[in-house]
């Protein structure tokens, strides 16, 4: 690096900064010993380390460090004696049972079985008449060297293994099968200067060096003979954790300003459905595949709801049954309106649609949407989820066909998404003639991906509501399409709780 260079970074460096670099200059050290030559707290030198690291100025080696250290009941034998001192105590002069020795020194039943082995395996105590007996008085009347050890080892709460001196490892191996001690593992860092921050050191100029302006310091002159430190632009900053809104909430509220910006109204309507809405007024029949329990989550309490809507009700009768005013013949079936009532989670936000064309303030012509969540019993994997949001919308008028319908789905789709490839297909719906199904490729997944179905409502949807113009008809996998704007492949991350992922998400 060149002298301007290693001048800039100099100029550059805070005064905690300057302070640890020169320390360092001196000698490697640890971060406790470093605040403590440095005269500075350590996180205030804990982050001028920081720093001085992105800088390449200071480098850190770790090095790993196996410590002996004391348990709590270490602590507490430290305090009232190791089991065979208080058992040799105990018993003195006079023999005494077991259970008199346990009772008077305060010794468990583990306590005693150790202390009486531990004793008698070196010959201080011994057996005599049921009772024990002790054999050398003399056995602790001095330290012993095992709780010279436990007592150093407290005080100074941990020791480097390796600096233990022969006896002492002897003691720790024996302390730690008791359970008293124990290995600790511990990496210990120490900060070393780099050659670049050598030369950086050298070059950090003497005398009165402002790194803040200050009104006293303009009133007071004494800037005139002083320098300024050098503001570093290219220095990192904490990263500024900001509240904001989940990313795929903040999509949801942007179609509907979209949406609303178009034209188009919302519609609202409840999550638990009847069948009426769900399926009998849009002419699925009551026997159709789809009503399966493989397809739709049924309320099991209360089981029934009510279709308060009596003409409604009435008049889609007449349509399954023999086609009533819708010009078709029905389904010919006879219809069962308790079936109808039957409660189940919404499956489809198409419900909000017919429950909109039920409406008597519909407006002709008039455009309507709903971002609606639904519910489908289906496998969860990468591209289906039970619960998801579906993107429902009607445009209602004069004159209106499919062509219309395309346009309005392809310019809407591609805004949101960004996408520029979209194809249609053709397909059946029970409430929709003529009816499509539309796909959009996905540039991150590299393939097509079924994002909605879409139509024209049949005479059989409409006539029962006494709707007589052309009604266009759509449901948006509105999941999807967040996905194919932000790249995603797994459906599930839409919902993740990943801190890192939602903070990096943009909105």
């Amino acid at each position: 690096m060149v002298a301007a260079s290693v001048e800039r970074i100099a100029e550059a460096l805070q005064d905690a900064e300057i302070v640890v670099l020169k320390t360092l200059l001196k000698a490697p050290l640890i971060l406790d010993e470093l605040a403590k030559k440095a005269l500075l707290d350590q996180s205030a030198v804990s982050r001028a380390c920081l720093w001085l690291q992105n800088k390449a100025l200071v480098e850190v080696r770790e090095t790993p460090q196996t410590l002996a250290v004391i348990e709590k009941l270490g602590r507490e034998y430290v305090e009232w004696g190791l089991p065979e001192r208080r058992f040799a105590e105990a018993l003195g002069p006079e023999n005494l049972f077991l259970d008199e020795i346990a009772e008077k020194a305060k010794l468990n039943k583990q306590e005693i079985q150790f202390a009486l082995g531990e004793l008698k395996k070196k010959n201080v105590v011994s057996f005599a008449h049921g009772k024990i007996q002790l054999e050398n008085p003399k056995a602790f009347e001095k330290e012993t060297f095992t709780e010279a050890f436990l007592r150093k080892l407290e005080k100074e709460g941990e020791i480097d293994i390796t600096k233990l001196a022969p006896e002492e490892k002897k003691a720790f191996e024996e302390l730690c099968k008791r359970g008293i001690v124990k290995k600790s593992e511990k990496t210990i860092r120490e900060y070393w200067i780099t050659e670049l921050g050598k030369k950086v050191a050298s070059a950090v100029k003497g005398g009165q060096r402002i790194g803040m302006l200050t009104p006293e310091i303009i009133k007071s002159g004494s800037w005139k003979n002083a320098f300024f430190r050098r503001y570093d632009v290219e220095a990192q900053v904490p990263k500024l954790l900001i509240g904001k809104k989940q990313a795929y909430r903040a999509f949801v509220d942007e179609v509907k300003e979209e949406l609303v910006a178009m034209g188009f109204e919302e519609m609202l309507g409840p999550i638990v459905e009847t069948s009426f809405w769900n399926n009998d007024a849009l002419f699925m029949p009551q026997d159709h595949p789809a009503r399966g329990i493989h397809d739709i989550y049924y309320i099991r309490e209360p089981k029934y709801g009510r279709v308060s809507n009596v003409a409604a009700l009435k008049a889609v009768k007449a349509v399954h049954e023999n086609g009533g005013k819708s010009g078709g013949t029905g389904w010919q079936y006879n219809y069962d309106e308790k079936e109808a009532a039957r409660l189940i989670l919404r499956t489809q936000g198409t419900a909000l649609s017919a429950r909109m064309l039920a409406d008597k303030n519909i407006k002709i012509p008039g455009a309507y949407f709903a971002i609606a969540r639904c519910y489908r019993p289906d496998i969860l994997d990468a591209s289906h989820l039970v619960e998801f949001n579906q993107c429902e919308g009607i445009v209602l008028g004069e004159k209106l066909n499919l062509r219309n319908l395309l346009g309005l789905l392809s310019e809407f789709t591609k805004k949101i998404t960004g996408a520029d490839k979209i194809r249609f297909r053709p397909h059946y719906f029970p409430f929709t003639e003529p009816s499509v199904e539309a796909d959009i490729w996905s540039q991150s997944l590299n393939k097509w991906l079924e994002v909605f179905g879409a139509g024209i409502f049949r005479p059989e949807v409409t006539a029962p509501f006494g709707i007589k113009v052309p009604v266009l008809a759509w449901g948006i996998g509105f999941d999807r399409l967040f996905m194919i704007k932000n790249s995603i492949a797994d459906i599930r991350q839409l919902f993740s709780q990943n801190l890192e992922y939602l903070r990096s998400t943009k909105i």
